[in-house]
């Protein structure tokens, strides 16, 4: 019995000691993060079907501007610059071009609001703790394989560029000819001849555009994005 009245008592168990509180700033600067990174999320949702819609509203416009651009120089060539299809067909090659260059610039405004997103994300996630995890989510998936794999044409896109090239030595050579042979105050014959080398040249490379070129990559475009969407599905 002495022994266990000499026996000391047990030490209570210390409670480990709170961290302090982040200052006041930090925490105004996530919350404000966190509030401007909600408008960015649906930004970056906008950009994301605006990069799936708008190439092939690029290939729609780009095929719309080289068949206008053939036919302009056909009905140009028939019933003169004054005729009123060649007046319909040069407004609407405009037209296509002023949509085409506004929405490239709509979807420039998206992709630069889209990573002042990313770097707002980046900086939460660097004042959290997590920008080596931050890091390997959105640059994980970009690799060599996938930005030589976005540059790679198909093969009658490139069979089309190649047959492009003949017709640009007929424009080349039909400027020069028409250059060698101008006269002060006339159109000399050999002058016409150039000119009509040149519309022969811009009308095939139009042509080749709208037969080959553009049909192909499109479709390369749409294989590709079905390519993605497939393994998009197998690994969820």
């Amino acid at each position: 019995m002495a022994v266990a009245e000499n026996v000391p008592p047990s030490p209570s168990p210390q409670t480990p000691p709170t961290p302090p509180p982040p200052p006041r700033i930090v925490v105004a600067a996530l919350a404000l993060m966190r509030s401007a990174l909600v408008p960015m999320l649906a930004v970056r949702r906008a950009l994301r079907i605006a990069a799936r819609v708008f190439p092939y509203v690029a290939f729609a416009l780009a095929w719309a501007i080289s068949a206008a651009s053939a036919a302009k120089i056909v009905a140009r060539r028939a019933w003169g610059e004054g005729s009123a299809p060649f007046l319909f067909l040069r407004a609407l090659t405009s037209a296509a071009c002023k949509v085409c260059t506004y929405g490239f610039l709509v979807l420039l405004v998206l992709a630069v609001l889209l990573l002042c997103g990313l770097c707002v994300a980046y900086v939460i996630a660097l004042l959290s703790g997590r920008g080596t995890e931050f890091k390997k989510r959105a640059l994980g998936a970009i690799t060599w394989d996938s930005v030589a794999n976005s540059f790679r044409l198909p093969r009658m896109a490139v069979l089309g560029f190649i047959t492009v090239v003949p017709f640009f030595v007929l424009v080349v050579a039909g400027l020069l000819l028409a250059m060698m042979s101008h006269v002060e105050g006339s159109v000399s014959r050999g002058e016409m001849v150039g000119f009509v080398i040149v519309d022969v040249g811009f009308f095939g490379m139009h042509a080749t555009s709208c037969i080959l070129i553009i049909p192909a990559l499109a479709l390369g475009a749409w294989r590709s994005d079905q390519a993605d969407r497939k393994a998009q599905s197998q690994s969820c």
